[in-house]
């Protein structure tokens, strides 16, 4: 998305070289629709790396399932792919989740998402890779069940802190609220209205924020490495977009 785009980031919710770091899910993870005795496994796709059949994924989420007569080709491949880190779920050799992250270092994740999440105020106070976003959130309608969505935002945790991730933003439809507030998201700004009359939900997670995860009861709360490195990023939060506790 642009600063003029009649749609939202796309949101339902290693070494170089490399595939991707993976690891399996426990047989009793296993989600509707995967062989018996296949588990589901977790990995990532790093910058340049193919996408496989995460493409497939999202032109069966986002055009087939809604029943869209015309698919657009820039909502399953664009530009950004080529700087996020894709995380997907995969039962076999089919990905059924997948999530894409990218950190506004790069200057075309600035102008993709800048004016939106008001990027312009972290800027002033941290490094900008320091805050990530999360796009092209698509995962198969019969697979959508806790395991496999705990699964994928896990494993974009795992990976946020890794890179040293303070802030982690989403934009989502109202209608997705209570998933993002499971996880540990808080609106931080008003909605955004979009030129096509949609609103749209800022919502904002700070990692390491060991006391807001456990009132959530967040599966991401055994995650956390350092409650204490959450002290600055939340002060700043608070004092910035005037958050209450």
């Amino acid at each position: 998305m642009n600063d003029n785009a009649a749609s939202a980031p796309r949101l339902a919710v290693s070494d170089p070289g490399h595939r991707g770091l993976s690891h399996a899910m426990k047989p009793q993870d296993q989600a509707p629709g995967s062989s018996p005795g296949q588990a589901l496994r977790v990995r990532r796709i790093l910058p340049g790396q193919p996408l496989g059949d995460v493409q497939r994924l999202r032109r069966e989420v986002y055009f087939h399932e809604q029943g869209q007569q015309r698919e657009d080709s820039r909502r399953i491949v664009d530009g950004l792919d080529g700087s996020g880190t894709v995380i997907v779920v995969e039962s076999g050799a089919r990905a059924v989740g997948t999530l894409r992250i990218h950190d506004f270092d790069a200057l075309t994740v600035q102008v993709e998402y800048g004016r939106l999440f008001q990027i312009d105020d972290f800027a002033r106070a941290w490094p900008l890779s320091q805050v990530a976003v999360g796009t092209q959130l698509a995962v198969q309608s019969e697979q959508r069940v806790k395991g496999m969505s705990d699964a994928l935002i896990e494993e974009t945790y795992r990976y946020a802190l890794e890179r040293g991730i303070r802030f982690g933003l989403a934009a989502c439809a109202p209608s997705l609220h209570g998933l993002f507030e499971y996880y540990g998201f808080r609106e931080y700004l008003p909605p955004a209205i979009l030129p096509n009359g949609d609103a749209v939900l800022r919502m904002l997670l700070v990692l390491e924020d060991a006391a807001h995860l456990r009132e959530c009861d967040s599966p991401l709360q055994h995650l956390v490495r350092d409650p204490a490195a959450a002290a600055a990023p939340l002060a700043w939060m608070r004092r910035t977009f005037r958050l209450a506790d």
